[in-house]
């Protein structure tokens, strides 16, 4: 059995560390102009608990534009629908 967990995300040029299941999948990533934040969604086996899971996935968010280093793997983009912004969200390998 499978869940999805969400997690928040910051803009900017820090990488960002998530407690994540090593199996975890990303299936979706949103940007909310309601409270202004990004949000990803990560499918996980069931009965995985955020506080207990070992392992730190480290991700960061790019602008358009932004210089994207050659470790970093795609996760997917989200938009703002109030401002001509895009946010791309890799996650961090090395």
């Amino acid at each position: 059995m499978k869940t999805i967990h969400k997690h928040r995300l910051k803009v900017g040029d820090e990488p960002q560390k998530i407690k994540l299941s090593p199996e975890g999948v990303i299936r979706q990533v949103a940007y909310s102009p309601h409270d202004q934040h990004l949000y990803l969604w990560a499918e996980v086996p069931a009965g995985s608990l955020i506080e207990n899971s070992k392992t730190e996935r480290c991700f960061r968010v790019f602008m358009t534009g932004d210089g994207i280093p050659d470790h970093a793997v795609f996760v997917g983009t989200a938009l703002d629908s109030l401002r001509p912004e895009s946010y791309h969200i890799f996650e961090l390998t090395e």
